[in-house]
């Protein structure tokens, strides 16, 4: 029965979820992610939002170019640019630890630059 009363509570919280999202007027992949990640939660299977945003990336943002998608992307690699940026400058890691991010800072620029192309077309 406690199963069932869990369920039941897992349900309505997703219902709610997504309808206070649709009344908000949110981007219906914003939506998808909001509920793959309670989803991933109840299930226990934490990797179920990482891989359905990956999916998300690859088919809407890559192959059909969505404006949401990509610009969501490109935000998220811009974010972690920043942060590999201060990390690169940071006078506390090693010669070999400023190597290693270097080559995750050039990474990360052409990255960002290939979204932006795929962005402008």
């Amino acid at each position: 029965m406690a199963e069932k009363n869990f369920m039941y509570g897992a349900a309505e919280n997703l219902r709610t979820k997504m309808s206070d999202s649709i009344d908000a007027g949110k981007n219906p992949f914003e939506i998808l992610l909001e509920l793959a990640k309670m989803l991933g939660e109840i299930s226990g299977e934490k990797s179920f939002y990482q891989t359905t945003h990956e999916k998300i990336n690859a088919v809407y943002g890559l192959a059909l170019n969505d404006d949401f998608v990509l610009e969501k992307e490109i935000a998220e690699v811009a974010a972690r640019l920043k942060k590999i940026e201060a990390a690169y400058e940071n006078p506390d890691f090693t010669e070999d630890e400023r190597k290693r991010i270097g080559f995750a800072l050039a990474r990360h620029k052409k990255e960002l630059e290939r979204l932006n192309l795929m962005r402008a077309q």
